[in-house]
C-alpha cells in the first residue's frame, strides 16, 4: 500500500496542533456520528450482542423449583426433575440457542448442578402404541416403572412447546460431535425416537424388577426404544457458550465375559450409562 505524504510531512514538521482537522475529516465525523446513532438504537431495542447474550444467560439459568407430586420417593409423571450422571457427576442440560437443524438443538451434561431452566425436565407416558411387554403391565396410576416406555422434555420456562429428548441411528452425516456416536438431542417431533424405557441396572433381577416403581436418588438406565442403545454421557470436552461441559450420546458400555461352560455372562453397565432422578436437592442442614 502506498502511502502519500505532504510535503511538510516528509520535511518533518510537526507543526500541527490538535485542532487541526486533516484528511477526510467531515467524512469520518459523519460516520461516528452514523455509528453512534445505531448503537444508541441497538442499545434501546435490546439488539446489542452483550445484551442478548446477558438476557440469554438469564433466561437459561433461571433458578427452577424441583417439586414431586408426593414425598413417596418414587418418580411420578409431570414432576419436574433432573438427570444426573454417574460418570461426569452432572446433569442433563440443553440449549435451545445451539440448533443442530430445524427441529433439534443440543444437549450436554454439565456441571452446573444448581436446578435451573436449562436442566430440569418432565417425564411423560408415552400414549403412543408399544410392545408385547407393555401388555404385560398395567400401568394405571401416575409412578413411573421399570420397564414403561417414557418421554423426557423440557420445562415450560425454558421452551414453551417443550421439545422431546431423541436420538436417531447413526449415520455418514449424523452423529455426536466428538466421540462420533449416536447423538442425544432435543427435537419439536414427539415420534418413536423420543420414546425411551427405563430399565433396571443388574442384568441377574432386570426380569424381576420390570413393572416395579422407579425409586428417586438410585441408579437407572435409560434405553432407547428405537435403536436399543442405552443414554451415556462421559468426560468427553463439549465446548459451548456456558464453558466447558461433557458430551451426551447413545452407547451401551456393558463388559461381557465368558463364564462357566462357554457361556457369556453380561455385568451391569458401565458409570456412563448410570443415571438417576433427582426430585429434590438436599439442603446443608439436611443429612445424606
Amino acid at each position: 500500500m502506498e502511502f502519500l505524504y505532504t510535503r511538510q510531512q516528509m520535511e518533518g514538521f510537526k507543526g500541527y496542533q490538535c485542532k487541526v482537522k486533516i484528511g477526510n475529516w467531515s467524512e469520518d465525523m459523519e460516520l461516528e456520528a452514523a455509528m453512534l446513532k445505531d448503537y444508541l438504537l441497538k442499545k434501546e431495542r435490546g439488539q446489542l450482542k452483550c445484551t442478548q447474550a446477558e438476557s440469554r444467560f438469564a433466561h437459561a439459568l433461571q433458578p427452577a423449583t424441583l417439586a414431586p407430586k408426593t414425598d413417596d420417593g418414587y418418580v411420578h409423571f409431570g414432576d419436574c426433575l433432573m438427570l444426573f450422571n454417574q460418570a461426569t457427576d452432572g446433569c442433563l442440560a440443553c440449549d435451545p440457542q445451539e440448533n443442530l437443524s430445524d427441529e433439534t438443538f443440543a444437549t450436554t451434561s454439565t456441571w452446573y448442578t444448581e436446578p435451573c431452566s436449562r436442566n430440569t425436565f418432565e417425564i411423560q407416558k408415552w400414549q403412543g402404541r408399544g410392545d408385547k411387554k407393555d401388555a404385560m403391565f398395567e400401568f394405571n396410576d401416575d409412578i413411573v416403572h421399570f420397564g414403561q416406555k417414557i418421554q423426557i422434555r423440557c420445562t415450560s420456562s425454558l421452551v414453551p412447546h417443550q421439545p422431546y429428548l431423541k436420538s436417531c441411528p447413526k449415520t455418514p452425516t449424523s452423529f455426536s460431535r466428538y466421540s462420533r456416536n449416536q447423538e442425544v438431542v432435543m427435537s419439536t417431533r414427539g415420534d418413536w425416537s423420543t420414546v425411551w424405557e427405563v430399565q433396571y441396572l443388574d442384568p441377574q433381577f432386570k426380569m424381576e424388577m420390570e413393572g416395579q416403581p422407579v425409586p428417586t436418588n438410585a441408579p437407572i438406565a435409560l434405553m432407547h426404544c428405537a435403536t436399543h442403545s442405552h443414554m451415556a454421557s462421559d468426560v468427553i470436552k463439549y465446548r459451548n457458550d456456558f464453558g466447558t461441559e461433557y458430551e451426551m450420546f447413545c452407547r451401551s458400555f456393558i463388559d461381557v465375559q465368558k463364564g462357566q461352560l462357554g457361556q457369556r455372562e453380561s455385568k451391569m453397565l458401565g458409570d456412563c450409562n448410570r443415571w438417576c432422578f433427582v426430585t429434590a436437592i438436599p439442603t446443608e442442614g439436611q443429612g445424606g
